[in-house]
């Protein structure tokens, strides 16, 4: 490689910022946590704010999902590990256990460098108990596989990465089993008729499809054979070698007889069930929008319009629309796209209309707390009111007559059912008992409450992995008197009251698949509805003629309307083939542990049966995100040494967890080392530590690339506390680069060996005003310098050093939505100023303003247009230089020979060290060379439509490889730099023919974007445009996504 090759090699390592790393979302710290921890027998389990209580629930929840997982994987445990638990989902988004942003829709997550389990608690211990064992599967088999930690990952141990269908689908299955959901999504997928092979599987499928995998193997071949496909995976390092090994048959045939199975079980089902437009009016169409969720509809008292949430902008957006026809669709409320609607609740989501039919109440997730939102449909002129005792809040609904909301809020224990005054501002706890409650609605009189309330099963109903159960609740209101109106074996999901205030209309997975059902206050419970998919979020008319739902079916939720609901006749219902076999336990299943918080306020006795056909046991009184997996170095099938502890050791004397106080302690994240041979030093190493606290409050970097000496040496040493809101970060550094360099002497010109560094210290802060903007300062001190590395002469002429000192002042803004390779809507914009003040004659000196700005539009979530303006102007004794072209990690790169960080000589940097470390790289503008044009001023223009070219491709040749959403551009990209005066064109006179460019470069092109493993490789074709025409076209190939 030439040295000027070299050179430019170096300068983009030093100056090209990865596009991404200017923006990205804020993770703001609101609270401060007071950690405390338990230790159970394998686990170290986290806690803050004195909340025992869930601390204890998971880790008796934890040691027992332990023992089902290591039978199913036979393996024990190597290590003690950690589980983070927070009170609440707000809390959970502030961990710094990892550096991404949180969603909602993430309930927990197993990380790599600790394998620390980070979970939050919601309300609901059936949920919790779901995502703990679903999580422990994670931890467990990152134990397994490669030992607990990514090490293996980053040196080269692991070789196989599991696809995400049988690392989630494992989870799912282990901590499930089977459920109504799982079933329903299944029976909708064969239906579709287009079962896609199971390497294909992604996004929720691949979490439901693995589900269904795993569950074929366990009913076809049985546990022992289920427990070999894992242990095979460690010798095989392959999931088709493993499937021949174990099932003797290969990939397709496997994937053909789970289609078989899948066909098998479901067949009987949709022959018995009807097509919900039989019974109803569709009023919403996520195939024709081209999204998935049209939910929560919520009448008006009027009648004439419906609300709902949908994501057919991608967004969680709230609308109107008319009941009759749907039509007339109005956006009442855009969310997720500022801090006070930062989340509109989809998983426990409720909308509800005051009583005059002209506002909407429902909640969010708005800035540190969560507020009941009440908007004017009209004006849509936002109010609201703050819920700060609560940890979160969910479901809302308005009193029939008065200004008093309903909801079920998260104490940080377990939910409850609250009403707040809007009048008053009034909160109060209506329930106060040990029952996790939700959804809760008024009565048509507003007498009463209905509500759903978690309990355990009783047994022998009562299974490991489903112990617990849900009935419909009432409560009187103001009273407080509490009644159960079910009392079944069944989970009763959603309730509304009839406008007599006394029947009930709920949903019953009874029959296996979520239907209507109707009780009245002196009759049975029939149901009124037979569907194929499931039936959720009811609400009816104030005069009882119209309910509207929702309902899953074609792999999406939509909106239906149902006349004279009251009316309709009671259906039998047949039994689904995974009802039928609902009660079989198995005898391996470890006994449940009962904990108090979840015994029930009331006995009861069960209700009759509607569904005649299967015997059920008599009810008691008692109501009690990637795994990827190599071969590793164990080997072992014993428990690692310390890894159990003894009851004495973590229990008191009366039966409670000893308590701990949290203390900062260091622990290894990551050390990864590489070593090298130089002709002029020698042995060579590099060597990377990553070091963390278990909260990740507290982080150590370092990196050493030493060279017989520090000044030699590429070194860094690196602190962050990111505990508080306000972040702070510092790293001292010394980065030193060694080339040939060409010097005029009295002899002529010169080769030597010249050492350039730069070493220093860089500080910062960075201020989130919110999830989405944040101001950002850095102050940068350091020393460059030059000097030829000759031990026979002295070369005191050309060396070369000064300080420099430069302040960074940026306000960054970003609230994009994310597809699969690039934003695809929203905006993101960044502003800076740098100052570099006069502190000597030989240190630069400047003032740099510069705006970066991109904005996104979605046609769907298929096609997307991206557009970008940046550009700059630097001014003083030394202005920066802006060196535009090219693009990014161009690995085919070409450069200005003629550039001026280059020498007179074309094979050395400028004597001025300034152009090579105070030069910005631009980019993209592809299909023109590094450097193209430069100057103190710039300005580069980009659009790009963003389409989809392939959804998945499978090779043989020469390699074995799936690649799934290859993604296509087209682009377009302009820009120019200049010095003093513009000049764009040459003549403008003759412009646009037979004339060229001058300050000015464009091109255009087409190209892909693949995902190989971790990267992004970004295939381009330009042609450059000078205008007077286009070139030849030029490939370009490089890593990582667009801007």
């Amino acid at each position: 490689m030439s040295v000027k090759r070299l050179m430019i090699l170096a300068f983009m390592i030093i100056w090209s910022i990865p596009l991404q790393a200017q923006f990205g979302k804020n993770k703001v710290q609101y609270d401060t946590f007071d950690w405390k921890y338990i230790q159970s027998n394998h686990f170290d389990i986290y806690y803050h704010d004195d909340n025992y209580k869930i601390a204890e629930f998971a880790a008796r929840e934890a040691e027992q999902a332990y023992t089902s997982i290591r039978n199913l994987l036979n393996w024990p445990l190597q290590k003690r590990y950690s589980m983070i638990l927070y009170n609440s989902h707000k809390a959970f988004q502030q961990t710094n256990t990892y550096a991404g942003d949180i969603t909602e829709g993430v309930g927990g997550f197993t990380e790599l460098f600790k394998n620390r389990i980070v979970l939050p608690f919601e309300g609901s211990y059936r949920d919790f108990r779901h995502v703990i064992h679903h999580e422990m599967v994670h931890a467990v088999m990152n134990d397994m596989y490669f030992g607990g930690s990514i090490q293996s990952i980053i040196s080269g141990a692991v070789t196989l990465d599991i696809p995400l269908w049988l690392a989630e689908g494992t989870a799912e299955y282990e901590s499930l089993r089977w459920d109504t959901q799982t079933d329903m999504f299944m029976r909708d997928f064969a239906f579709s008729g287009q079962l896609p092979p199971m390497w294909a599987l992604n996004g929720y499928y691949a979490y439901k499809g693995g589900q269904s995998i795993i569950r074929f193997i366990h009913d076809t071949y049985g546990m022992e054979k289920l427990t070999d496909f894992y242990g095979s995976l460690k010798a095989t390092h392959s999931v088709p070698r493993s499937i021949k090994r174990i099932f003797y048959m290969s990939e397709e045939d496997f994937t053909s007889e789970w289609h078989k199975y899948i066909q098998k079980n479901y067949w009987p089902d949709i022959d018995f069930a009807e097509d919900i437009l039989n019974i109803s009016v569709r009023l919403t169409d996520h195939n024709e929008l081209g999204n998935y969720q049209n939910i929560a509809p919520a009448l008006s008292p009027d009648g004439s319009r419906i609300a709902f949430l949908s994501d057919r902008n991608g967004y969680a957006d709230i609308f109107t629309m008319r009941t009759e026809d749907g039509g007339n669709v109005k956006k009442i409320v855009s969310g997720q796209r500022k801090a006070s609607l930062e989340e509109l609740k989809w998983l426990s989501p409720g909308i509800s209309w005051s009583p005059d039919s002209k506002k909407i109440v429902f909640a969010a997730k708005s800035g540190p707390s969560d507020a009941l939102v009440v908007v004017d449909v009209e004006s849509k002129k936002q109010t609201f009111y703050p819920i700060e005792e609560l940890n979160g809040i969910y479901s809302t609904d308005w009193h029939p007559r008065e200004n008093i909301i309903v909801f079920a809020g998260n104490n940080g224990w377990k939910s409850d059912i609250y009403t707040y005054h809007l009048d008053t501002q009034t909160l109060t706890n209506l329930t106060r008992d040990n029952a996790s409650t939700k959804n809760p609605k008024w009565t048509a009189d507003g007498k009463s409450i209905l509500y759903i309330a978690e309990k355990r099963r009783s047994l022998p109903l009562h299974s490991f992995r489903h112990p617990y159960q849900n009935d419909v609740w009432r409560i009187t209101y103001p009273e407080g008197v509490k009644e159960a109106v079910t009392q079944t074996d069944w989970d009763e999901d959603y309730v509304i009251s009839a406008p007599d205030g006394k029947t009930v209309i709920y949903t019953s997975d009874e029959n296996g698949i979520f239907n209507v059902w109707i009780k009245t206050e002196d009759g049975e419970p029939h149901a009124v509805t037979n569907i194929l998919g499931g039936i959720f979020h009811l609400d009816i008319s104030r005069d009882g003629g119209t309910l509207v739902l929702t309902a899953f079916q074609n792999g999406g939720w939509d909106i239906y309307r149902i006349n004279n609901p009251l009316s309709l006749p009671s259906r039998d219902l047949d039994i689904t083939e995974f009802r039928k076999h609902h009660y079989t336990i198995e005898s391996t299943e470890p006994v449940a542990y009962k904990f108090d918080s979840d015994k029930q306020v009331s006995d009861g006795k069960a209700m009759p049966a509607t569904v005649s056909d299967i015997e059920k046991p008599e009810r008691q009184g008692e109501y009690s995100k990637f795994v990827f997996i190599p071969r590793h170095r164990q080997d072992a099938f014993t428990e690692g040494d310390s890894v159990a502890l003894d009851s004495t050791r973590i229990l008191t004397e009366t039966g409670d967890y000893k308590i701990h106080e949290y203390k900062t302690r260091f622990s290894l994240d990551l050390v990864d080392s590489q070593v090298g041979y130089s002709t002029f030093y020698g042995i060579q190493g590099q060597t990377v530590f990553l070091f963390s606290d278990m909260m990740g409050d507290h982080q150590i970097g370092i990196g050493t690339e030493l060279y017989i000496d520090l000044k030699n040496s590429d070194y860094s040493i690196s602190y962050a506390y990111l505990k508080n809101r306000l972040n702070f970060a510092a790293t001292y550094y010394n980065d030193s680069n060694h080339y040939y360099t060409y010097y005029l002497t009295e002899y002529g010109y010169a080769i030597r060996f010249t050492r350039y560094r730069n070493y220093g210290l860089i500080a910062g802060v960075s201020y989130p005003f919110d999830r989405y903007r944040r101001l950002q300062y850095t102050q940068t001190l350091s020393t460059i310098s030059r000097e030829v590395m000759d031990m026979y002469e002295s070369y005191e002429n050309f060396d070369h050093s000064f300080r420099s000192t430069v302040s960074t002042l940026a306000y960054v803004k970003d609230n994009v939505l994310w597809s699969y390779t690039a934003p695809m809507d929203g905006t993101r914009w960044r502003t800076q100023f740098d100052f570099s003040p006069n502190i000597s004659t030989e240190s630069p000196a400047f003032k740099t303003l510069s705006l970066d700005f991109r904005k996104y539009w979605k046609f769907n979530f298929d096609y997307h247009i991206g557009f970008r303006v940046t550009g700059g102007y630097s001014w003083g004794r030394n202005p920066q230089t802006f060196l535009i072209g090219g693009v990014d990690n161009w690995l085919n790169y070409r450069y200005n020979a003629n550039a001026p960080i280059f020498g007179s000589s074309s094979e050395n940097f400028s004597d001025d060290m300034t152009l090579y470390y105070f030069s910005r790289f631009v980019t993209p503008v592809r299909g023109t060379p590094y450097f193209a044009k430069y100057g103190d001023k710039f300005t580069v223009v980009n659009a790009e439509f963003r389409f989809p070219f392939l959804e998945y491709a499978k090779f043989r040749f020469p390699l074995p490889v799936n690649l799934w959403q290859i993604r296509g551009v087209l682009f377009m990209d302009a820009g120019t730099a200049w010095y003093d005066d513009l000049t764009l064109i040459k003549d403008p006179d003759l412009w646009p023919f037979n004339n060229t460019f001058q300050d000015l470069i464009a091109s255009t092109g087409t190209g892909i974007r693949i995902y190989l493993g971790y990267f992004l490789l970004r295939i381009d074709m330009a042609w450059e445009y000078d205008g007077n025409g286009f070139s030849k076209p030029r490939y370009l190939f490089s890593l990582g996504g667009d801007f």
